[in-house]
């Protein structure tokens, strides 16, 4: 099977295991996965990437309000054009649909400053151990992190799902991009 159907196989199955996943336990991985993040950020104020979750995807909205109360400081994308940037975000109640229809900063906020990024939070479809990532095939976070890297390779990208995104390989081309660690309810893996 080649990657494209490899992929397109790999989508359909985590679909079918997070329709699955039942909302008590999909509200106690969300809120492990918000715990374990808090407990890993660094203590020192930092750049934080993040992402307002698809209804899919864990929910990481608490994060909006908890991060930026430890003094870090969080961009979100916003789509513009035909890619997303990264915009500050100065409140969760500040925020409004883009062009994807997802909450996002205003058009008029700061832009990221690639070299500050400490952190950047990453959504994904499955992930494998040893940081393989597979998005919605739309390629945005692929372009976004090879950016990101090659502005600042000491930013570190935390993929963030579910256990039942995690997999044991995801299938990769020569355009996919890679995290350097995995969060789920269980913890943080560092995989590079």
């Amino acid at each position: 099977m080649d990657s494209q159907a490899a992929k397109l196989a790999l989508r359909h199955a985590i679909k079918e295991r997070l329709v699955r996943l039942s909302p008590k336990d999909r509200s106690a991985e969300s809120r492990s996965i918000c715990r374990r993040i808090m407990e890993n950020l660094p203590a020192e104020p930092s750049t934080i990437c993040a992402f307002f979750p698809m209804g899919d995807e864990a929910d990481i909205k608490s994060l909006l309000i908890d991060i930026p109360a430890r003094g870090h400081v969080i961009y979100l994308p916003r789509k513009e054009g035909k890619h997303f940037v990264f915009r500050k975000m100065d409140a969760v109640d500040a925020l409004k649909p883009d062009d994807f229809g997802i909450p996002a900063p205003a058009v008029d906020s700061p832009l990221l400053e690639p070299e500050n990024v400490t952190i950047a939070l990453v959504p994904g479809r499955a992930f494998d151990r040893t940081g393989n990532r597979m998005g919605r095939g739309n390629g945005g976070y692929d372009i976004w992190i090879r950016n990101q890297r090659a502005a600042n390779p000491k930013t570190q990208f935390w993929g963030i799902c579910f256990e039942c995104q995690l997999v044991s390989e995801v299938p990769m081309e020569a355009h996919d991009e890679t995290v350097d660690a995995i969060v789920t309810a269980r913890g943080l893996l560092t995989v590079k």
